[in-house]
């Protein structure tokens, strides 16, 4: 309503309006553009590194990965999520060649928020999934814990046993590593999404082993009642 006033007020300020939208328009399909042609350079550079020859026998992975992660930003600046989460996954392949799982394992991260962001949740946490598992590989238990954590959040909405699974599972990981006051944070989620699941048995469980944690770092007196 206010735009049609507007137009009829003022003929020309509608003009100029609906010009100024076409070419703010046309300057972002420019820019998405510029940053895809961006991209398919990048790829194409990345490609060259794992070619070998008679004097090159090994693939560059290192060099490749690189090029591959510049080429996902790209395409995710430009809103190509898919074609984003594929340059993501080479990346993560080409670190993997090179046993640098840590960098591999975030690859496997980042491809797994461009399926987020296409809505494709459960193919989103099974990458962040296998992040994690790289990470515990890699010897970095808190960063795959908190990948978990992570995982569990994206699916909680649509998913309720899946992540409570995860919780469970990031809150183990904590408890190993004697991280006792993230992993009592994590089995309250899990613990909260349990009884709002109607497994009260279950909930029933995991508020017990909440509130033995709790016990472990002489704090659970004033914080066992918010589950």
């Amino acid at each position: 309503t206010l735009f049609r006033s507007t137009c009829l007020v003022g003929p020309w300020r509608c003009q100029l309006r609906i010009a100024l939208l076409g070419w703010w328009w046309c300057l972002r399909v420019f820019m998405a553009a510029q940053k895809i042609n961006e991209a398919l350079e990048h790829i194409a550079k990345a490609e060259k590194c794992l070619k070998t020859s008679f004097l090159k026998w090994k693939p560059d992975y290192d060099g490749a990965a690189s090029e591959y992660a510049k080429a996902a930003v790209a395409f995710k600046n430009a809103k190509q999520f898919d074609q984003a989460k594929d340059a993501y996954l080479k990346e993560a392949e080409s670190y993997e060649n090179n046993k640098s799982l840590f960098h591999a394992a975030k690859a496997y991260e980042q491809a797994g928020m461009m399926l987020k962001e296409m809505q494709r949740f459960p193919e989103a946490v099974q990458l962040v999934e296998k992040a994690s598992m790289m990470y515990l590989e890699n010897g970095t238990p808190d960063t795959a814990a908190m990948a978990l954590e992570r995982a569990g959040k994206l699916i909680e909405q649509m998913n309720l046993e899946k992540a409570v699974q995860l919780y469970q599972q990031a809150a183990s990981v904590f408890e190993n590593e004697d991280r006792l006051r993230q992993a009592v944070e994590l089995l309250g989620k899990a613990s909260r999404l349990l009884v709002r699941a109607r497994r009260l048995d279950e909930a029933a469980v995991s508020l017990q082993k909440e509130k033995n944690m709790y016990k472990e770092i002489e704090n659970y007196p004033t914080q066992i009642g918010r589950a």
